[in-house]
């Protein structure tokens, strides 16, 4: 689950466009039957609790928001060192959350890992231009760095990419140095 109400919505708040907002967040992550959630430029889940079972990681870059959730029941966030990377991809600006994860398998020796990104890319500085080198090798570097701490190469990406349609995700995958051939998109 992708999900950016957009800054104006929570500063804004015309027609309660923030209590609405919250309560929309609650409805998809209590309706759907995901693991993991990505939601930008929203407000700090200290003052707007999220539902059990969704636990939040957040990073902000000046005042850009990310908060990369997951389901607890599903999900815990593993403890090896190198395992979580924050940063933003500007000075001040376009937040980045890569963290290694570990399914609560009760009956597993060997429980699944996962990396999974939640991120905020910056708008392409030209119309036409895609991912711009210097605002995501920062990223790139993280995700590199938290995949051989926690030893897995399975890489999930949620993101608002802020890139057009026309913009396959494997060239994102791609651009990002993810390992393997194959990506899936939704």
């Amino acid at each position: 689950l992708q999900w950016n109400p957009h800054w104006q919505c929570i500063v804004w708040d015309q027609n309660e466009c923030r209590e609405n907002a919250h309560k929309k967040l609650s409805r998809m992550l209590n309706e759907s039957d995901t693991d993991f959630a990505n939601v930008v430029e929203f407000d700090d889940f200290m003052f707007y609790p999220i539902p059990e079972p969704w636990a939040a990681l957040q990073t902000t870059c000046g005042r850009d928001r990310v908060a990369l959730l997951y389901n607890k029941r599903r999900w815990k966030t593993s403890s090896l060192a190198g395992s979580r990377q924050v940063g933003c991809m500007f000075v001040n600006d376009r937040p980045f959350v890569v963290q290694a994860f570990e399914a609560i398998d009760v009956g597993s020796d060997n429980p699944d890992q996962v990396v999974v990104i939640g991120a905020h890319f910056p708008h392409p500085e030209q119309p036409g231009e895609h991912l711009v080198e210097g605002s995501v090798a920062g990223l790139r570097t993280a995700v590199d760095s938290v995949m051989h701490a926690s030893a897995t190469h399975k890489v999930l990406l949620i993101a608002d990419t802020n890139e057009k349609t026309l913009t396959p995700s494997s060239a994102i995958a791609k651009y990002l140095g993810f390992p393997g051939n194959s990506s899936v998109s939704t």
